[in-house]
């Protein structure tokens, strides 16, 4: 997964911000970048076009992950987006509300090495 490209993570723990990004990249992804809410999560995507997968955390402050997920859904340049939904709830009616909103996966925190290597090749393909 030598060549995977730019990838967002927003969430508004620095902690799992820093887990997440550690896995990317140490799973092969170049370039990741890390973002504490959906606003800001927004204002990247819209001023930097090259993304190719975000993961958002289903609870953020100024804009939530599903919130950020319609924006992205809504958007004619960026629909097509993958985006993963980030979250401790395992609740099948979270999941599903994800699903409904479009999200291209949900991965319950706390969670794998490998299930985030899994979810990244799923989407990408490699």
């Amino acid at each position: 997964m030598g060549n995977a490209g730019k990838i967002l993570v927003a969430d508004d723990s620095a902690v799992m911000q820093n887990v997440l990004k550690k896995i990317l990249l140490g799973i092969g992804c170049r370039d990741v970048r890390t973002v504490a809410n959906g606003q800001a999560a927004w204002e990247l995507l819209e001023s930097e076009k090259d993304f190719e997968l975000v993961f958002a955390d289903l609870r953020m402050p100024r804009l939530s992950g599903l919130a950020l997920l319609d924006r992205i859904r809504q958007s004619p340049a960026m629909q097509a987006l993958p985006v993963v939904i980030i979250s401790s709830e395992a609740d099948p009616a979270r999941i599903l509300e994800a699903g409904q909103h479009n999200a291209t996966a949900y991965v319950v925190k706390p969670f794998s090495v490998e299930k985030i290597s899994g979810v990244v090749k799923s989407i990408l393909g490699r």
